[in-house]
């Protein structure tokens, strides 16, 4: 068996960014995201969750029970989270890219429209988490997903007793080109592979 505790990692704290479509891939996990990224800010304690689905059906044969292959027929990637501030980016988000305006200059009294006509609202999406073990062993991990858009909605209750919360699934749309779907940035060397017949980095050596 290869176990190796020091490699168990901890997503501390972190948050969900959005970004117009089209918006670059970050350089490196630790470099701050730039004007273009909102912040969704506090979420509930639950994080994130990440969905990946991908399903595939066998072949069926006359001569035999055992599929000779598999064909893919679909394949799902998604990020989740349940938000807890009241704020342009989150609420623009859960209402299909609604925006609000002062409804006179200087008012400060805003409005927004919901639309009866549901549109498109594709963005660029960033999850990030860090895992602070020591005061010198500190990993970053960065999610970039350059297409995604809000597939699914959480009911929103207003009661007296608990934070308004905003739920929702973001899908990772096809890429405009090439094959990637999402990216993963990260300066955790527990992420290579051990090559063959050698050991994969221990603490000892990730701190260094």
């Amino acid at each position: 068996m290869a176990l190796n505790p020091t490699l168990v990692r901890v997503p501390g704290t972190g948050e969900l960014s959005l970004a117009p479509p089209g918006t670059p891939e970050p350089p490196d996990p630790t470099t701050p995201l730039p004007a273009a990224w909102s912040g969704l800010g506090l979420s509930t304690e639950d994080g994130v969750t990440i969905r990946r689905a991908v399903e595939k059906s066998g072949t069926t044969h006359w001569q035999q029970i055992t599929p000779a292959r598999y064909i893919y027929t679909s394949q799902e990637f998604g990020v989740s989270s349940v938000f807890q501030e009241i704020k342009g980016a989150v609420l623009s988000a859960y209402f299909g890219g609604m925006v609000f305006t002062e409804t006179a200059a200087g008012s400060k009294k805003y409005r927004a429209e919901i639309s009866s006509v549901p549109k498109g609202d594709e963005r660029a999406l960033c999850v990030d988490w860090v895992d602070q073990i020591s005061a010198t062993a500190i990993y970053h991990h960065r999610l970039y997903v350059p297409r995604a858009e809000v597939s699914e909605t959480q009911d929103a209750q207003w009661t007296r007793t608990q934070e308004a919360r905003w739920g929702l699934t973001f899908a990772a749309l096809a890429p405009a080109t090439g094959t990637t779907l999402a990216v993963w940035l990260t300066d955790d060397p527990a992420v290579l592979m051990a090559p063959s017949g050698g050991a994969t980095p221990t603490a000892s050596t990730q701190s260094r």
